[in-house]
């Protein structure tokens, strides 16, 4: 485990074991939302592309991420969250009824923080757990649309 100053937390990270959880890991849903989002993910602000591979994530591998619909703009909003292997060391917990300005950051439109109430960990996902959980909005990128 290594510490990493990570935006405005102190983060303890296994680098190695959260990389090889994500090179195996092949659990994730292939609607064809998800398969949007995996897709579209290639075109957000290249400094968090940058700063959460440096965690270890696989940014085309969500452990959970919902789809909630167009904007006016046309791009679709997604929540979800990635796994860590690791622990808080320093800076506030989100939880998912309170975002602020305290405890998440906002780099362009991807807004991320890290969840004390920590869900759908994969069983062989190694101890202990940090959950990394984000909202962001990103543009339809595959040729095929989604049905209405």
């Amino acid at each position: 485990m290594q510490q990493i100053e990570f935006m405005k937390w102190r983060l303890e990270i296994d680098l190695h074991k959260t990389k090889e959880f994500y090179h195996y890991y092949n659990d994730y849903c292939n609607c064809i939302y998800c398969l949007n989002y995996m897709e579209a993910v290639k075109l957000l602000n290249p400094n968090i592309i940058e700063k959460l591979t440096r965690l270890g994530i696989n940014l085309h591998k969500p452990i959970h991420l919902s789809e909630f619909g167009e904007s006016e703009e046309g791009a679709r909003l997604y929540i979800g969250h990635y796994h860590l292997v690791g622990k808080l060391v320093s800076g506030e917990y989100c939880t998912d009824s309170e975002w602020n300005d305290s405890n998440s950051i906002k780099v362009g439109n991807f807004t991320l923080g890290f969840e004390k109430d920590i869900t759908l960990v994969q069983q062989n996902f190694p101890k202990p757990v940090l959950q990394l959980a984000f909202e962001t909005t990103v543009p339809w990128v595959l040729n095929e649309k989604p049905e209405n």
